[in-house]
């Protein structure tokens, strides 16, 4: 906790007038032009402090710390299901990204790297630096869409698609992670028509950089996104629907799902262990309306699993769920790739200075469901009612505290788990 009151002391020194930023006049680059190729990954605020602009490209800096803790109350079921879960505090997140464009071409690329230190936790694999991205974004043209190359998002399931530091929540829902890869290595084209009413992209990826394994042994994917906006006024006043579908083929022929309850310093309370399996085909519906300060957000997702024994599987998972901008604000959202994104609170807080505001505060609740539960293998079924409050001082930092409660159903047993969950966040 020590950290946190670390973190909030860097925060309110942000806040002053001698240490604070003009949060209010920002380029998100988020909310990029039509004819610019726009980047999937966190958004990068610029500043003239955090740039390099020459004529042959330019060069944006940004970072983003996520500091949780986190803390579960469990019933003796519960334990004998998944172990005991003591309290944990663990950086999320220390991104480090550049990203820009390259300015020699008639229409500009894109570029984007970011990594993650591994250093103020435990390393992965011994690793400092794990990188996150690295890829071109190529247009063509005003309107011909874009390219983008190398290791990106898959641009499936609209929680993987929006920025992660701005979800209602401080994790996406229990199965989402299960069926997306959060990043992949491939290529994918994507375009936003009629006058920015809908967006699509189409994508094919196959890591086996990262696995070591063959092409066709490591398994490829395909992905398809369709988005519309059947009504539109501004962004506060609108509706969203898309639909998604991800084709996964087997490794080695098998798949494996497992899940954390929305929490990533518990363990897997979904496990369907290794599948023997030729494929599966993942489809996704989803539809979010934004009234004002109000957002709400209803997700289908079931995953059919092709059987190398002939026998067809299905996991499944949905949630609803919204939030309310206690302060009047909404989302700003982003018509290239058809999400909700960045907050910018309409008053900052401040400490000394006049004319400041409460900044803007946020209270959310959703419910998650999920089945894994097979023919061949009870992978469990998860249910999980979270609520949240977060607090956006200004457009960088942001503090959330939610609850959590989770019930897990598993070989006849039901477990109950409480979680309470802290997170100190600050971004670029």
């Amino acid at each position: 906790m020590r950290v946190f009151m670390l973190l909030s002391l860097l925060g309110f020194l942000f806040l002053t007038p001698g240490y604070g930023q003009d949060f209010l006049n920002l380029n998100d680059t988020t909310l990029v032009e039509r004819n610019q190729a726009p980047t999937a990954a966190d958004p990068v605020m610029a500043k003239k402090w955090n740039q390099i602009n020459t004529k042959f490209f330019n060069l944006n800096f940004g970072l983003a710390f996520l500091l949780d803790h986190n803390v579960a109350s469990q019933n003796t079921n519960s334990i004998s299901q998944v172990g005991e879960i003591g309290p944990s505090t663990e950086f999320r997140g220390q991104r480090f990204m550049v990203s820009g464009n390259l300015l020699f071409f008639k229409h500009p690329w894109r570029y984007m790297v970011s990594a993650n230190y591994n250093g103020m936790d435990a390393p992965q694999d011994g690793k400092s630096f794990s990188f996150i991205d690295w890829n071109f974004e190529i247009p063509f043209g005003k309107k011909g869409g874009w390219i983008t190359i190398g290791k990106q998002k898959e641009g499936v399931g609209h929680e993987y698609v929006a920025p992660g530091t701005q979800l209602f929540f401080t994790e996406r829902g229990t199965a989402v992670p299960a069926f997306v890869r959060q990043r992949n290595i491939g290529i994918r084209y994507s375009n936003s028509i009629l006058q920015q009413r809908a967006t699509y992209t189409v994508g094919l990826f196959n890591n086996y950089w990262e696995t070591g394994k063959s092409f066709r042994e490591n398994g490829s994917q395909m992905v398809l996104r369709v988005t519309g906006l059947p009504a539109y006024t501004s962004d506060s006043e609108l509706l969203h629907v898309g639909i998604g579908w991800r084709y996964t083929g087997a490794t080695e022929g098998k798949l494996s799902y497992k899940a954390k309850p929305e929490v990533n310093t518990a363990p897997s309370f979904l496990n369907t262990e290794s599948l023997l399996a030729t494929s599966a085909n993942t489809l996704m519906l989803e539809t979010i309306k934004v009234s004002g300060p109000f957002s709400f957000v209803a997700e289908y997702m079931a995953n059919f699993i092709n059987g190398s024994d002939s026998r067809n599987q299905t996991l499944n998972y949905w949630q609803v769920g919204g939030s309310w901008f206690i302060t009047g604000e909404s989302r700003k959202y982003n018509r290239n790739n058809g999400n909700l994104g960045k907050l910018i609170p309409n008053r900052n807080f401040t400490l000394l200075k006049k004319g400041g505001g409460p900044g803007a505060f946020e209270v959310g609740a959703r419910y998650t469901h999920s089945d894994f539960s097979l023919p061949t293998i009870d992978g469990g079924q998860h249910g999980r009612l979270t609520a949240a409050l977060s607090w956006y001082p200004n457009a960088h930092f942001r503090y959330v505290v939610s609850y959590g409660s989770s019930k897990l159903d598993k070989e006849s047993i039901r477990g109950n788990t409480n979680f309470w969950q802290f997170r100190a966040q600050f971004e670029l």
